[in-house]
């Protein structure tokens, strides 16, 4: 590429070409050119056609450097050697040809980051992966309370607030039937509250009905007190009194509260 003195960037490096770099670029990338200018600079032109495995993961003479077009990396498929590069993303870097021209062009090996295929490929699954969070927050949203924004509350006693009123009588057309009352608590602070209802008609049933008695999210007073009011409605029982008069109700048309066992926190 240019003339004088070469210095040997690449001593020390195997390097390979997938597919055809002649194709989007000039036409003097040619992998006999390639293996010219790498072994000027000291370093070793690795050649795929005998075997993809063997070149990639062949021993100590592995292939270190995969240079390859975008398109060449996105088609990958069956066992050709970019396949054969990402089982081995720790000993072979998989760069576009401009890592290798740029290297060549300021006489210096680059580091591979910037040119890294696998890099751009990590950062689109992790933009996709947010984009599907956000994407099931919005639904939770619209049926709940944002989970990327808010998590169940729990109080000093680490008592978490998500429990279970349940009924069940054959007679009555009851069975299964079933409240979750919670209570979230928003990450950012100063902490918002929100009192969160899902109601399932009976055992099986896929989607709950969501209710929340509040539009907005609001102090902690205001939605433990609903979350109270609610809790003595469907149950009979004061909240204060759940512990000492679990199991004690007898009307069937009311809901009964079990409260945690084993140890765990009560509230």
């Amino acid at each position: 590429l240019r003339g004088g003195k070469v210095r040997p960037i690449f001593r020390g490096l195997r390097i390979a070409v997938a597919g055809d770099l002649t194709r989007n670029r000039s036409s003097q990338w040619t992998e006999a050119n390639i293996a010219r200018w790498v072994a000027l600079r000291e370093g070793r032109f690795v050649r795929a056609g005998a075997g993809p495995t063997q070149a990639v993961n062949g021993g100590g003479d592995g292939v270190t450097h995969l240079v390859c077009d975008k398109g060449e990396f996105e088609r990958r498929s069956g066992r050709d050697i970019v396949r054969e590069a990402l089982k081995h993303q720790k000993t072979c870097h998989i760069v576009s040809l401009d890592w290798l021209e740029d290297s060549m062009l300021q006489a210096k090996r680059l580091p591979e980051e910037p040119y890294s295929f696998v890099r751009t490929l990590k950062q689109q699954r992790e933009k996709e992966r947010r984009r599907m969070m956000v994407i099931k927050g919005l639904e939770q949203a619209e049926k709940g309370v944002n989970p990327n924004f808010y998590h169940v509350y729990f109080d000093h006693t680490f008592f978490r607030y998500e429990i279970v009123l349940t009924r069940g009588d054959e007679e009555l057309g009851t069975q299964g039937e079933r409240y979750i009352l919670m209570i979230h608590e928003s990450n950012a602070k100063p902490h918002l509250y929100w009192f969160v209802i899902k109601y399932y008609k009976k055992k099986g049933d896929p989607q709950p009905k969501i209710h929340r008695p509040s539009g907005s999210p609001g102090l902690f007073s205001r939605e433990f007190g609903l979350f109270e009011d609610f809790f003595h409605k469907k149950t009979g029982i004061p909240w204060v009194q759940r512990l000492i008069k679990a199991g004690t109700t007898i009307d069937k048309a009311l809901f009964q509260y079990a409260p945690p066992t084993g140890g765990k926190p009560v509230g």
